[in-house]
């Protein structure tokens, strides 16, 4: 009932003030999708990016705003605020991504990715930036240090393994890439707290294992993971792999 006249106020007043927050983010998505050219539509967006109690309708809000009004002026600095400023860390790692994908040509946006890489106190937005980061830039000469530094000392896990994985992904063949996932696959502080957890240290031994076979450490390094790991999963997948080494 798009056409309907008493469609889009309902919706409006949905957005504006249903009690339930699911009722709120889901007339917001439709209000973004099916009536983007009424004039009501991007400020009543705006207004829940800002000010909704609620960290899914921001959210909500966050995507539709980015990918619906990407050439309005008061996007990219209300993104801005909202990956610097809001309350919720979803909130901040999609105004992270939105950013990233949606403004990679203003100077502003590889500094703030820089920054919530390494500073956000959200592991999930520290953990979308790290992503974005090697997604979109690569090549810049800053990206490789922070990714280094990330897969060492990052307080997360999560974290630390995304760094590790972006790393075995695109530059494994780079001067001292070993050495690291060595010291990584024996020296990471990470503890197991539930089955759907990756460890970093089985992250950087697969990626040994997998593309420096040839280095006589690795039977080494097997037999030392297969004993003495902390971590019984990786504990494990060493042992497998040791007697597969062994025997073959």
């Amino acid at each position: 009932w798009k056409d309907d006249p008493d469609t889009l106020p309902l919706l409006q007043d949905k957005v504006r003030n249903d009690e339930d927050s699911d009722v709120r983010r889901a007339a917001v998505q439709e209000l973004a999708q099916g009536w983007k050219d009424d004039p009501d539509t991007l400020p009543l967006l705006q207004d829940k990016v800002r000010n909704d109690e609620d960290s899914d309708v921001r959210r909500a809000a966050v995507q539709e705003l980015a990918q619906g009004w990407k050439d309005d002026p008061d996007t990219l600095p209300l993104l801005q605020d909202k990956v610097r400023n809001d309350a919720n860390g979803l909130v901040r790692r999609v105004a992270v991504q939105e950013l990233a994908r949606g403004w990679k040509d203003d100077p502003n946006t590889l500094p703030l990715l820089q920054d919530k890489a390494c500073n956000d106190r959200d592991w999930r937005v520290r953990e979308a930036a790290v992503r974005e980061l090697v997604r979109g830039w690569k090549d810049d000469p800053d990206t490789l240090p922070l990714l280094q530094n990330k897969a060492r000392n990052d307080r997360n896990s999560d974290v630390r393994h995304a760094a590790v994985q972006k790393l075995v992904w695109w530059w494994k063949e780079k001067p001292g890439m070993l050495e690291l996932f060595s010291k990584i696959a024996c020296a990471d502080r990470f503890v197991r707290k539930n089955n759907r957890q990756y460890n970093p240290r089985q992250t950087a031994l697969e990626a040994i294992l997998k593309y420096y076979p040839e280095r006589p450490a690795i039977l080494e390094l097997l037999r030392d993971r297969s004993a003495n790991d902390t971590d019984e999963t990786l504990r494990q997948f060493a042992q497998k792999k040791l007697a597969e080494w062994e025997g073959g």
